[in-house]
């Protein structure tokens, strides 16, 4: 394939990447080149210069990822840099090790994330990221060196490639920061995707309780000590994340305005989220509360941990179901129930993404909420009859 000089620009790409002839695009004006991948969607962008006569290329980037405009802006001072004899790739490190630890101090001072964000990103870090990756150095981070440095190994490990998929978003998420905070010149994975190296589709993970299961588990959850009671049938009552729910304090719920108002500092959204407070909602809280002994729904002086919440659970559970499945049951009970998919979604505070904010309407109206979670709580109690009456019979 030959190499044509041109004036590089978005239309000059697309026209000359339909042509299978052209291997590269040599800028007229400048050192820049694009040579073109086998699929022709994609490219690397390229600086070329001759030391004592020797031709040298420097990667800077993947097209499209990277813009032709910023690629053809970073130029003058790359060409700069790299006469002063710099390295490309980074003022601050020279290898991958060197870059994730300086992200493992910054992570530890980033208290926007959760606590259970930052713990998962440190274990990712340090338990398989560090091993596999802390010796190569930055010059030579490049798909293939990702590929046999870490996703076939990690694949070799027999780790479901949904594991592998967060471990490689957390090596981007390390990449992409230092170049956002300008300690990486390029950023040499902006480009990369993780179906480069995986193909196998990701299925979403299924619940481990079906609509059919609540009823005995709602009366095997009545059964158990208050503690753990309460933030069962807390969860199992509204589909509440876990993390969210063991933080909640008793000044977020208001029983004159039958409200529960979850502030913005402990949910996973970072959003307010507003839920109404049902009259069968309303009686139980009202005798957990009786038996409060602090400022917290569960732990009394100080929220219940993550790790001991999730204990608890697994542990009286049997490890049959954990808090997560919990929100996915009740939340197939919606489904069921024929509660709106908005609705569903504004009750579960995902957050909207794309066009969502468009369809979503007065989906997030309490009075709309309200209605939704009266009809569940409705049947939820009717299923822990249901699961007495069935738990009798067994007996």
């Amino acid at each position: 394939m030959r190499s044509l000089a041109v004036a590089i620009n978005d239309t000059a790409i697309k026209t000359h990447a339909a042509d299978v002839t052209v291997g590269e695009l040599a800028d007229l004006r400048s050192s820049l080149q694009l040579r073109f991948h086998k699929s022709r969607t994609k490219g690397t962008w390229c600086l070329v210069r001759y030391e004592q006569g020797i031709k040298k290329r420097y990667r800077i980037g993947y097209w499209p990822a990277l813009k032709t405009k910023d690629a053809q802006a970073m130029v003058p001072d790359l060409l700069q840099r790299i006469g002063k004899g710099e390295q490309l790739q980074s003022t601050e490190f020279s290898t991958v090790g060197q870059l994730l630890n300086w992200y493992l101090q910054r992570i530890e001072q980033e208290t926007v994330k959760s606590q259970s964000r930052r713990k998962g990103v440190v274990s990712a870090i340090k338990q398989h990221l560090l091993p596999r990756m802390e010796k190569i150095l930055l010059c030579d981070v490049k798909k293939i060196t990702i590929d046999e440095r870490l996703m076939l190994p990690l694949q070799n490990a027999s780790l479901k490639p949904s594991t592998i998929r967060q471990y490689f978003a957390v090596l981007k998420r390390v990449f992409a920061s230092a170049n956002e905070l300008g300690l990486l010149t390029v950023n040499p994975m902006a480009g990369m995707k993780f179906s480069d190296h995986v193909q196998k589709r990701i299925l979403p993970k299924f619940g481990k309780l079906q609509v059919q299961d609540i009823g005995r588990v709602g009366f095997m959850i009545m059964d158990l000590p208050d503690h753990i009671k309460h933030l069962l049938l807390f969860m199992l009552l509204f589909a509440t994340r876990i993390g969210e729910t063991r933080q909640l304090r008793w000044n977020h719920i208001c029983f004159d305005s039958e409200q529960i108002v979850i502030p913005d500092s402990i949910t996973k959204t970072g959003v307010v989220h507003v839920l109404p407070l049902t009259r069968l909602a309303s009686s139980l809280l009202r005798d957990f509360k009786q038996q409060a002994n602090g400022p917290y729904l569960f732990g009394g002086n100080e929220p219940i941990s993550a790790s001991e919440a999730d204990k608890q659970i697994r542990s009286v559970s049997r490890r049959q179901f954990s808090a997560h499945d919990l929100r996915k049951a009740a939340r197939s009970a919606w489904a069921e129930l024929g509660i709106d998919y908005w609705v569903a979604e504004r009750l579960l505070n995902h957050k909207p993404k794309g066009l969502d904010l468009v369809y979503i309407g007065g989906a997030d109206s309490l009075k709309v909420k309200r209605e939704a979670l009266e009809r569940y709580h409705e049947w939820l109690f009717v299923q822990l009859e249901a699961g007495q009456k069935q738990a009798m019979k067994a007996a």
